[in-house]
C-alpha cells in the first residue's frame, strides 16, 4: 500500500511541475510596402524587455502580403510582451532620426504606445496560457 501511495505522489508532483507550452501566433499589419523584413522579439519579463540578447523568442518574416502571421511554437505559459519593427530597407536594424525617433514602422503587443520612447512592458504584456493569436499594427 505504501508503494502505491508513493507512486501516486510522484505522479501527481511531476504533473504539477510540468510546464504547459502552446503556440503563439502574431498577426502583423500596418506596413504599406513589401520587400523588407519584420523582426519580432518576445520577452517574458520587464527586466529583459527591449534587450534583444535577452529575448525569450526571436522571429523574422518577409512579408508577401500586407497582413502576415508568424507563429512561435511551444511557448511556455506565462506573461509576455512582444516588440516588432519593419526593416524596410533591409539593413538589419531599426533606423532612427537624429533625435532617436524611429524612421521605420514599429509595434508592440496590445498595440501599446510609447511616450518619448518605446511602450512600457506593463502596457504591452499579455497572459499566454493557451493556443493564442494576437494582432499588432505597426505604426
Amino acid at each position: 500500500m505504501r508503494i502505491i501511495i508513493l507512486c501516486l505522489m510522484i505522479f501527481f508532483s511531476k504533473k504539477n511541475f510540468a510546464q504547459n507550452a502552446n503556440d503563439l501566433t502574431i498577426k502583423v499589419s500596418g506596413y504599406k510596402s513589401l520587400g523588407g523584413t519584420i523582426f519580432i522579439a518576445l520577452y517574458n519579463s520587464e527586466e529583459n524587455y527591449m534587450n534583444v540578447s535577452k529575448a525569450s523568442f526571436l522571429g523574422m518574416l518577409v512579408p508577401k502580403e500586407l497582413t502576415e502571421s508568424y507563429t512561435f511554437h511551444q511557448v511556455p505559459d506565462g506573461i509576455y510582451a512582444a516588440t516588432l519593427f519593419y526593416d524596410e530597407n533591409g539593413n538589419g536594424k531599426l533606423d532612427r532620426s537624429f533625435f532617436g525617433i524611429p524612421k521605420e514602422k514599429i509595434g508592440f503587443s496590445n498595440n501599446a504606445k510609447g511616450f518619448f520612447g518605446p511602450a512600457k512592458f506593463r502596457n504591452a504584456k499579455f497572459n499566454h496560457n493557451a493556443i493564442q493569436e494576437i494582432s499588432v499594427t505597426l505604426e
